[in-house]
């Protein structure tokens, strides 16, 4: 065998050498991770400061909205990233602004159980913040979700 020839060998020895490890490993049988259900209540780590706060309430809420719409949370968190990606969202899924508006007061109210659950809000907390998830117009509070998505 002539000198070039081994050299044009040799790398296509070691790539399928390599294809063979990897499917030994079990390359060959990959699954994605399965999207999170977002009927589970969320597990909060420990929070510190008001900006890992609001990343956990918002995730939290999006979850309890994504539930009651029966939705993936990553589908919904994506409806919620413009007004006009939520109304293509609505309008694909058959769904009143009012049940959009209901599902996530809803979930925001989870994010406040979710918090109170985890310890990082206590009682008083929990309290005034279940009143301004009941009080506040509800285009504010999709707002501020919006806002702690960017």
């Amino acid at each position: 065998m002539s000198r070039p020839v081994r050299w044009l060998l040799l790398p296509a020895l070691a790539g399928i050498a390599l294809i063979a490890v990897y499917a030994l490993a079990g390359g060959t049988s990959y699954q994605p991770a399965a999207t999170p259900d977002p009927c589970k209540s969320r597990s909060w780590p420990d929070v510190s400061g008001a900006s890992q706060l609001a990343q956990q309430v918002t995730l939290s809420a999006l979850d309890g909205a994504a539930c009651k719409l029966g939705v993936s949370s990553e589908e919904l968190t994506l409806a919620f990233t413009s007004r006009d990606r939520l109304n293509t969202f609505a309008s694909d899924h058959g769904l009143s602004q009012t049940q959009i508006e209901d599902a996530a007061r809803d979930g925001l109210n989870r994010a406040v159980d979710d918090g109170e659950r985890s310890g990082t809000l206590n009682s008083l907390e929990a309290f005034a913040l279940r009143l301004a998830v009941r009080a506040a117009p509800i285009d504010r509070l999709i707002d501020y979700v919006r806002q702690s998505l960017t």
